[in-house]
């Protein structure tokens, strides 16, 4: 019987382990800054996800990809609005590159035109 109770239990506890994933697919120890335009927005939970268009170094229109940020319910509470980045919306964005494809960024941090800014 205590057997199968610690088994169950173990159960219980490796599921909760294996809910959230590692951020070590990103490079934190690089930040880079991007300033654009919201192309798409994903405001949601567990992550929100965002496109960012850019004018690059050639001159050239660029779509940023960050396939990750923070949980849009800890972004509202301190104090970011989904209308505060709505596609169309000029934005300065600090991201973290993908390990494995640099293309992609995890979005450490935004100041919208007013001044407002929120830090991962």
């Amino acid at each position: 019987m205590i057997k199968k109770l610690i088994f169950l239990s173990s159960l219980i506890f490796t599921t909760q382990i294996m809910g959230h994933h590692s951020f070590a697919i990103y490079d934190f120890a690089t930040r880079v800054p991007f300033d654009g335009v919201v192309d798409t927005i994903k405001f949601r939970n567990p992550h929100i996800e965002m496109t960012l268009k850019i004018i690059n170094t050639e001159g050239q229109e660029e779509i940023i990809h960050f396939i990750e940020g923070a949980p849009a319910n800890m972004m509202v509470r301190s104090g970011v609005r989904p209308a505060m980045m709505s596609p169309g919306t000029k934005l300065h964005a600090i991201g973290s590159p993908l390990i494995e494809d640099p293309t992609k960024y995890f979005l450490r941090s935004i100041r919208t035109e007013d001044g407002k800014e929120y830090a991962n």
